[in-house]
């Protein structure tokens, strides 16, 4: 579901899972961590990207970092249990030319385990989301309140 009217606080809206809300200047998206899900959100945030014109200057940076993040999600988040949510927000900062991209789930942390090969195959995820976003943050929650969202900023 993609809904274009504008709330005073569009974050505050909760569509149902694999339906989204778009506002003037945010983007919202919630998915169940399954791959086959996982191109929803790449079409919803390419339209925001575009509707928004930033798809040509920091777009295709946008995009790598929320597949990386969103595939940390789908792969990690419910390892061993039923696959929860996973939702993207998209915002442009008032007054600046930054946009956030937020993935958040519900799922434990897992710390990152070396691979035995010179060349790790896996792991890189957050490593490009770093090389690519201007400012990035992950909150791992904790045990009791288990979550984790990984936040870029990207300065258009």
């Amino acid at each position: 579901m993609l809904d274009d009217s504008a709330a005073a606080d569009p974050a505050a809206r909760t569509p149902a899972p694999g339906g989204s809300t778009l506002s003037a200047s945010s983007l919202r998206v919630e998915i169940t961590a399954v791959t086959e899900d996982v191109p929803v959100f790449r079409a919803a945030l390419r339209a925001w990207l575009t509707a928004r014109h930033l798809l040509d200057s920091r777009g295709e940076d946008i995009l790598l970092a929320v597949d990386e993040a969103v595939a940390n999600s789908v792969e990690h988040a419910y390892r061993d249990t039923t696959p929860g949510p996973v939702v993207l927000t998209a915002l442009t900062l008032a007054g600046t030319t930054t946009v956030r991209i937020s993935v958040a789930d519900r799922g434990q942390w897992r710390t990152p385990t070396p691979e035995p090969s010179p060349v790790p195959l896996r792991g890189r995820g957050l490593k490009i989301i770093h090389a690519v976003a201007d400012v990035v943050h992950v909150d791992r929650g904790t045990p009791a309140l288990p979550g984790t969202t990984t936040t870029a900023e990207f300065t258009t």
